[in-house]
């Protein structure tokens, strides 16, 4: 069989929506039953009966005692007192007041804040002051891929403007990150300019990633990285999800280009005036390291809401190669309607 023949027969296995757990059914309520009707005599009437009443001084008749079996009764023998413990006995506890009982305890969901319900993130792109497109974000959901557990994103990135005549871009990118450590699986790259549709294939256990066109399943390239790699997307999920602001917990992520380790430090806190409205943020500061050294890419931040689930609210680069050159994203009011 021919290289060519060999990729043709690649497919990449479907990702499979997990349902959610349905929630518990709510509990039947007992039908109301109405007393039975009076009984009916042969002339079709309706018979009442009152009850006999008692008279206060006279006692309530005994029920008659149940009948024996028949046959000889086993006699009945008495069974011997425990032994008395020598033991000191406890004092006795008094239960706390109807009103003094202990708050039950619930169980912290798991997993990250982000991955508890379907959610949608947009912003605003300006370069130099000017709007030049836009970004989404999507957790569509958990999802079954070759057997393994993932959580599914959707990446949609297009410019908007002049810039859309000038450079158009319309891409799409679906993520399938591991569910445990949100280091990527696949990533399947759509719509891009001037490129065809491939997909990306991650080994995360010996550190390579495998390129191939979706529609022949041809290899375009393989490279060589680093087991537990990430790229910033999946990188800055994962740091939504633990170690923000943690300088000393690195990941390893692929850039495109080379391999980087990356960690967050925090700079500290401020309430932002966005178009959502005032949000307490925390300031955090991307640190990167190459070959244990520092790079400065110049001067990078972001604010993330200060809550278990860190939205990006604004994020914010001045670039040290042109110091003139900023770039800026801010998180749009959520859509409602149409």
């Amino acid at each position: 069989m021919s290289d060519n023949a060999a990729a043709a027969a690649v497919t990449f296995p479907p990702a499979i929506p997990i349902p959610e757990e349905p929630a518990p059914a709510a509990k039947a309520e007992a039908p109301e039953v109405s007393p039975a009707p009076p009984p009916v005599t042969d002339d079709g009437a309706r018979q009442t009966r009152k009850a006999e009443a008692v008279p206060p001084d006279k006692p309530l008749p005994e029920a008659p005692p149940e009948e024996p079996p028949q046959g000889k009764m086993p006699a009945v023998v008495a069974a011997p007192a425990p032994p008395e413990s020598t033991s000191p006995k406890k004092p006795r506890v008094p239960a706390p007041p109807p009103g003094d009982a202990a708050p039950v305890r619930k169980e912290a969901p798991s997993g990250p804040a982000w991955a508890r319900e379907n959610e949608t993130l947009a912003y605003r792109v300006d370069f130099l002051g000017i709007t030049m497109g836009y970004a989404r974000f999507r957790f569509v959901g958990k999802v079954s891929i070759g057997g393994r557990t993932a959580y599914h994103l959707n990446v949609r990135a297009w410019t908007s403007g002049i810039l859309s005549y000038i450079y158009p871009i319309n891409d799409t990118i679906d993520y399938y990150l591991d569910y445990e450590t949100i280091e990527p699986i696949r990533i399947e790259y759509t719509g891009r300019r001037d490129k065809k549709d491939d997909t990306a294939v991650y080994d995360q256990e010996k550190g390579k990633i495998v390129y191939r066109y979706r529609h022949n399943g041809e290899i375009r390239k393989v490279v060589d990285v680093v087991p537990g790699i990430h790229d910033p997307v999946s990188a800055t999920y994962y740091f939504r999800w633990r170690d923000m602001g943690e300088k000393g917990r690195e990941r390893n992520v692929y850039g495109g280009r080379k391999v980087y380790r990356i960690s967050t430090l925090l700079l500290g806190k401020e309430r932002l005036r966005t178009d959502p409205g005032p949000v307490d943020t925390l300031v955090v500061q991307p640190v990167i390291r190459r070959d244990g050294k520092i790079e400065n890419k110049g001067d990078l931040r972001m604010w993330v809401s200060d809550d278990e689930r860190h939205v990006p609210v604004r994020f914010y680069a001045k670039f040290r190669k042109i110091k003139e050159w900023t770039l800026v994203g801010e998180l749009l009011p959520e859509r409602t309607g149409g």
